[in-house]
């Protein structure tokens, strides 16, 4: 896109250099920090979990449509088998975080929270090394639940979210759904969304954002949740 702005069609690896070289030189983008190689190690293993998790959906899915005994019986072994490569993976995301203090003490601050469990602590911890360190906006922004403006003159379009990080996205979905329940603070304020008549989807999308704010200033102030904020 920023090469057609400048007026080029063509595509060559020379031209390709120059134009990253130009857009870098006109946008100035911060430099981020690499993930540790902690962070790395635990985004991989996160990754092969829910790689994992789906293919064990699949497999219990096409069970409860067989009817062959001699199907059922191998789908049942590979669901076994799977199942414990889930708990080995388990085991060994729970022994990295045990071993990295700063690890361990974000696992422990987001548990604290009503409605994030250990599977949506180690999946904001993986994929949102950035957290504590970012505005409550920006957190939001990365996990892809900030609803994004669509204005245009007069026209007040329609807010939606849009891009962020999927895996931390999808976590909090879950968690939203819990927290709605358990949490306080978030069901009054998905109950008043609900009576002020915001459609279901809307609602979860708003208790999600709030979550990611939540916990990104409980790990920023390292501290745990508590019923009545300091």
């Amino acid at each position: 896109m920023f090469a057609r702005s400048c007026g080029y069609l063509a595509k060559t690896d020379r031209l390709d250099a120059r134009l990253l070289a130009l857009l870098a030189q006109a946008l100035r983008p911060e430099a981020t920090p690499t993930p540790t190689l902690a962070i790395e190690a635990l985004q991989e293993l996160v990754n092969a979990r829910s790689a994992a998790m789906a293919e064990l959906t699949a497999l219990k899915n096409r069970l409860k449509a067989s009817d062959t005994g001699f199907l059922c019986g191998e789908l049942a072994r590979l669901i076994k088998v799977l199942q414990r490569h889930v708990q080995r993976l388990d085991d060994e995301i729970e022994r990295r975080i045990g071993e990295e203090p700063e690890l361990r003490r974000k696992a422990e601050i987001l548990t604290s929270i009503p409605g994030i469990g250990r599977t949506t602590a180690v999946a904001l911890i993986s994929g949102m090394a950035e957290l504590g360190t970012c505005s409550g906006k920006q957190a939001a922004m990365l996990a892809g639940v900030a609803p994004v403006a669509n204005d245009s003159g007069a026209r007040a379009g329609r807010r939606s979210i849009r891009a962020g990080r999927p895996a931390p996205r999808r976590a909090l979905y879950m968690a939203a759904l819990t927290a709605t329940r358990y949490n306080p603070a978030l069901a009054l304020f998905a109950k008043a969304l609900e009576t002020a008549g915001k459609p279901p989807k809307v609602i979860l999308v708003a208790v999600m954002r709030k979550l990611v704010v939540l916990a990104n200033t409980l790990v920023a102030q390292d501290r745990l949740w508590q019923p009545t904020p300091p």
